[in-house]
């Protein structure tokens, strides 16, 4: 139940955080800050890869930047699997 609630208050922080990123100014502390987070999430066994696609203009964002093991394309392709 404890890691359910990490989880979830987790996620809603990283969603927090990506909705409200300047990915034109991408300043290193922001990018760091994100990528603790990112990596709490995996510790966790979550996958923050949908949060931060959802947000994330893709072109010229490098995701291994912010610790995101997934490219676009990857997201897409599992996205699409599951609707099949």
């Amino acid at each position: 139940m404890r890691e359910n609630l990490k989880g979830h208050f987790l996620g809603e922080i990283i969603h927090y955080e990506l909705k409200w990123h300047d990915w034109k100014k991408n300043s290193d502390s922001d990018k760091d800050r994100i990528k603790r987070l990112v990596q709490d999430a995996y510790e966790l066994g979550l996958d923050p890869a949908e949060y931060f696609y959802k947000f994330c203009p893709v072109e010229g964002i490098n995701e291994k930047e912010y610790g995101i093991k997934k490219t676009w394309q990857q997201v897409l392709d599992k996205k699409a699997k599951e609707t099949t």
